[in-house]
């Protein structure tokens, strides 16, 4: 009889408890995966969809700011999408928590949570920009801080230096470094007639943090410049030798002018007979037409013996 009583009841707990097992084995599953991505102050949130989930589902995110508000506050709401930007909402030097669920059809999932986030400190930086310009055997090196996406680079990080590493093209393993450089621009000797390439990196004093390395720029190095008491000498021996070229080229051309067009004058007598007065009219007699000569014709006369 005891054992027929025990055996009722113990089904009728289990037809209660059931329900409640259904309604637990039905709850949303949660977003799996979640991560921050933060790359020059910018953050957005990414997550995984749950594990085996079916139909379609939403997503709710939210934010809190540490020693400013204990609540949270929605940015993403209703969203499809597995990420959600937080940037314009977020203080260059802010401490963060974010949270993530899954919804559909009034069903929502449990928060999932990230740890604490400082925004300066674990943000990581991107490249710099870098420039190379040849003159001669020199190569100036220009380099731009990383464009953050929240205030300017200098704000933040106000005591940055640059490392430098370059190298001959085609002998990657004989790298030069120069460490520690506190000027966005650095001009460098090189040998000449030879191509190096460049690699710049950002070093931060706060937080000790190093920037991703810049692209790898090359350029290349052109006849150096030479010393001055060789420029000197350079330019006495094009002088010494141009310009006697240069008399000697005029004074030949002057005697090939002088052979083509040569300038004749008639002795002084003659110069003084043409001038004078009686020889100009004689001059202008000859120089006038003649007039017509008038003539007879003479017959011979036969005498007859």
């Amino acid at each position: 009889m005891q054992s027929t009583v025990f055996t009722i009841s113990f089904v009728k707990l289990l037809c209660l408890t059931l329900p409640g097992m259904t309604a637990v084995s039905a709850e949303l599953p949660s977003p799996s995966n979640i991560r921050i991505t933060s790359i020059n102050m910018g953050l957005v949130l990414e997550w995984d969809p749950p594990q085996n989930h079916m139909g379609n589902l939403t997503y709710r995110s939210e934010y809190k700011w540490k020693s400013i508000r204990n609540s949270y506050r929605v940015v993403c709401l209703d969203t499809t999408a597995l990420c959600c930007d937080f940037t314009s909402h977020l203080n260059k030097f802010g401490v963060y928590t974010f949270q993530v669920r899954a919804e559909r059809e009034g069903e929502t999932s449990h928060w999932v949570e990230t740890k604490e986030f400082v925004m300066d400190e674990h943000t990581t930086l991107g490249p710099p920009s870098v420039t190379l310009v040849s003159s001669g055997a020199n190569i100036e090196v220009s380099i731009e801080d990383p464009v953050l996406r929240i205030s300017e680079f200098k704000e933040i990080y106000n005591h940055a230096t640059f490392n430098i590493t370059y190298w001959k093209e085609g002998q990657e393993k004989k790298v030069k470094r120069m460490n520690g450089i506190q000027l966005h621009e650095v001009v460098l000797e090189l040998e000449q007639w030879t191509r190096y390439c460049f690699q710049v990196w950002v070093v931060t004093e706060r937080f000790f943090k190093q920037s991703q390395p810049s692209n790898v720029t090359c350029e290349s190095t052109a006849k150096g410049k030479d010393r001055p008491w060789v420029m000197a000498l350079g330019m006495f021996v094009v002088m010494a030798v141009s310009v006697p070229l240069v008399v000697l080229a005029f004074w030949h051309c002057y005697r090939v002018v002088s052979f083509l067009r040569p300038k004749v004058k008639l002795p002084g007598h003659f110069t003084v007979y043409l001038l004078d007065p009686q020889c100009s009219s004689i001059l202008a007699l000859q120089s006038s037409p003649q007039p017509d000569e008038v003539y007879h014709e003479v017959l011979p006369t036969w005498t007859q013996g």
